[in-house]
């Protein structure tokens, strides 16, 4: 099974989602990769230098992390 995963950035977080789930939510995107460590990595990145939280929603329970 192939997955892949993408990462938008709002206003207040940014989000990285796995594209089998929906976007429901109003930030703009970024980028999307199947190898989800580096994008991970980015998203902290990105997360770190806009100073907002990273909202995961990858996982099966959602984790802010900063």
């Amino acid at each position: 099974m192939n997955r892949s995963f993408s990462l938008y950035l709002s206003d207040l977080a940014v989000e990285l989602k796995d594209n089998q789930d929906e976007y429901l939510g109003r930030g703009r995107f970024i980028c999307s990769q199947k190898n989800y460590e580096s994008l991970l990595r980015f998203a902290r990145r990105l997360s770190f230098s806009r100073q907002v939280p990273l909202q995961n929603y990858t996982q099966s329970q959602v984790r802010s992390h900063r």
